[in-house]
């Protein structure tokens, strides 16, 4: 997980990219993951944005972060 630059429109707002193997063909892909931080800490943050670079509608690996 590397989380990125915050955004200038939003200090709670944050992005982060994985690695990660299709489960479909096994190829390698990049999530990226726009989060929102939760106001309190036993809250997950809530996903704002999901992009795969192999095939962003992809809904299996989209379910990995709600």
């Amino acid at each position: 997980m590397e989380p990125t630059q915050i955004t200038e429109e939003d200090e709670n707002q944050y992005t982060c990219t994985y690695e990660y193997k299709c489960p479909t063909d096994s190829s390698k892909s990049i999530h990226t993951v726009v989060y929102k931080k939760a106001t309190c800490t036993r809250i997950d943050d809530i996903v704002l944005h999901f992009h795969c670079s192999r095939d962003s509608k992809c809904v299996k690996c989209q379910q990995n972060y709600l």
